[in-house]
């Protein structure tokens, strides 16, 4: 059943669990995902980003949300649709458009003030028509500074919980996501970040709604079931799961090179899914639906 966001992360926080939020990038991964939501009988957030290149021309995107929709309304457990890293105000609102049941609106390389004013903005319009708003506080980078996708990523700053409060207050927003050492992407090889558990507790403790951790990938299962536990209700998952789908598919060219060649895809997919359901036991929130 297609929902929004916080029909699933307030009662994801309550009872301390977190639900995955994979990248979804082609229509072939919703359907593996929603599959692996049902198999597990847990909640489940697509995370899109309008970025992706499959996304590039308004036909595109009315197609791949069309899609994205139809598959969530038609799931037997709840699924919600979230604008990942919406860049500024235009592209939340074309995302609302576009049938997106949550947002994210980026504002985390901004300072503090128009951070607020910007997020302010995205919620007093979001609100209006029922769509839950995330945002970030603190800036959470690169796990691997050669590997930049965008210039803000260079670097991270952690959440400072003295703003916490301010913050949720005044700006209205529904969901958090923090810097707490998290980062997106790969991590250098043998490198596992170190998380502040301390912060964690302090920021969740300061405010009641549902926490949010980027860059979910490297960061380590004991890290991630204690994080969830501790407050963390939505986690974000693609560069795990690439690799896992990326080595199956590999796997089964080499072992049948003819046959292989024809199940590439299929083979990525289901190693896609196989990280899905994987990281659904991990955050606890199997048979949570």
């Amino acid at each position: 059943m297609l929902v929004t966001m916080d029909k699933i992360l307030n009662k994801a926080r309550q009872e301390g669990y977190g639900v995955i939020a994979p990248s979804t990038f082609s229509l072939e991964l919703i359907g593996c995902a929603i599959e692996a939501a049902e198999k597990k009988r847990s909640p489940l957030i697509l995370n899109i980003n309008l970025k992706y290149d499959a996304l590039q021309t308004e036909e595109n995107r009315e197609i791949f949300l069309y899609v994205a929709r139809e598959r969530a309304m038609r799931a037997s457990v709840p699924v919600a649709i979230n604008l990942d890293h919406g860049a500024d105000y235009p592209t939340v609102v074309r995302a609302i458009h576009h049938g997106f049941t949550s947002v994210m609106l980026d504002a985390s390389a901004k300072p503090f003030e128009e951070n607020i004013a910007a997020v302010k903005e995205v919620v007093h319009t979001a609100h209006s028509i029922g769509i839950p708003v995330e945002a970030e506080l603190g800036c959470v980078g690169m796990a691997d500074p050669t590997f930049l996708i965008e210039t803000k990523y260079t670097g991270s700053s952690k959440t400072d919980p003295a703003l916490v409060a301010e913050y949720v207050e005044r700006t209205g927003v529904d969901f958090l996501a923090v810097s707490i050492g998290n980062a997106h992407g790969p991590y250098a090889k043998n490198i596992v970040p170190h998380i502040d558990f301390d912060l964690l507790e302090q920021i969740a403790k300061i405010t009641p709604i549902p926490l949010v951790l980027h860059g979910g990938s490297g960061t380590g299962d004991e890290n991630l079931t204690k994080a969830c536990q501790m407050g963390i209700s939505k986690i974000n998952v693609g560069t795990d799961l690439m690799k896992i789908a990326t080595d199956q598919a590999i796997a089964g060219y080499e072992e049948n090179a003819n046959k292989g060649r024809l199940r590439f895809l299929t083979n990525y997919v289901d190693g896609y899914r196989d990280g899905i359901e994987y990281y659904m036991d991990v955050f606890g929130s199997t048979h949570k639906a």
